[in-house]
């Protein structure tokens, strides 16, 4: 079991904050970057400690699991919308 306290930094990472962890957020399907230890303790005060799984399928990023009947949720919504105006 991996949380977001776990996270280590590489010195990439501290210098460039688009190299750091990317980490889903509640009810959306963006992802915030964490890349030092204030992110990540600004993303636990948040969103607390959550449990997390790293997604190597398609860009690699770091799943929440407690996040996903809301990120569920929003993509039935952008579906809909997609559906019925289309897409960019």
């Amino acid at each position: 079991m991996t949380r977001i306290s776990d996270l280590e930094f590489t010195a990439e990472m501290l210098s460039d904050v688009w190299k750091g962890h990317s980490v889903d957020l509640p009810k959306t399907d963006a992802r915030r970057m964490v890349s030092n230890p204030k992110a990540a303790a600004d993303y636990i005060a948040e969103y607390g400690d959550v449990e997390i799984v790293l997604n190597t399928e398609y860009a690699p990023h770091w799943e929440v699991a407690a996040f996903k009947v809301g990120r569920d949720e929003y993509g039935k919504l952008k579906q809909a919308y997609c559906n019925q105006f289309g897409s960019n």
